[in-house]
């Protein structure tokens, strides 16, 4: 049976896994994250180095500050529209993960989510945080983004560790007639005592494993 590390089970389910209970409605005035992520071609600029590319996948890393940071670019099969129909349906997406413990929206607007998820995961302490999750489009170029913003979901529990770094974001544009290419980066430092086998080296084999089968589930969103 394949191991998931840590920093895949958190890459899988930042942006998309949620409730599908209808929330109650975010504050006026919330603050949004307003702008796609930059495309690939600003990765080496900005300090990523190609790491592995395989199965169609191009996973680049950058060693820039505490945790991990890793940006990735992939092509999918189906247009932008259906790819975020896929990273949007929460309900779904909760099959892809077995360690998902507790998973609530606390708020949700037309273009924004509040979500607080806690893991339940072998080997180390439960994981938990809440995330602000935005999209919008710009032009053509669908996007997503998150942060975690602990201070708007639930106080620490004990015997938690919170995760207060975490960050990232889609780029879904259009390539060809029918085909997304993709961008996806995200910065998580995850806090507390981890083994050394969860480390970056085997996060990105899981990074790669995922859009695999992202591959797979986005013909069902026609």
């Amino acid at each position: 049976m394949r191991r998931w590390t840590f920093f895949a089970i958190l890459f899988a389910l930042a942006p998309v896994a949620a409730s599908a209970e209808p929330p109650p409605p975010a504050p006026a005035g919330a603050p949004s994250q307003g702008r796609a992520p930059a495309p690939a071609s600003a990765l080496a600029s900005e300090g990523f180095t190609l790491v592995t590319e395989e199965k169609g996948v191009r996973v680049h890393r950058r060693e820039k500050r505490a945790g991990v940071e890793f940006a990735l670019e992939a092509s999918l099969p189906a247009p932008p529209e259906q790819v975020r129909r896929a990273l949007l349906d929460y309900a779904n997406h909760q099959k892809w993960q077995e360690h998902l413990k507790e998973n609530k929206i606390l708020a949700r607007n037309a273009d924004s989510l509040l979500v607080y998820q806690r893991l339940d995961l072998p080997v180390i302490d439960d994981r938990d945080y809440t995330l602000n999750v935005t999209w919008g489009a710009e032009g053509p170029i669908l996007w997503m983004r998150f942060v975690a913003a602990n201070e708007r979901g639930p106080k620490p529990v004990d015997g938690v560790v919170r995760v207060n770094a975490h960050q990232g974001g889609w780029r879904l544009e259009p390539e060809g007639a029918k085909g997304t290419r993709a961008v996806y980066r995200f910065h998580l430092d995850v806090a507390g005592s981890v083994p050394s086998w969860l480390g970056k080296d085997q996060a990105k084999d899981n990074i790669v494993d995922f859009i695999v089968r992202l591959k797979k589930e986005v013909p069902n969103y026609r």
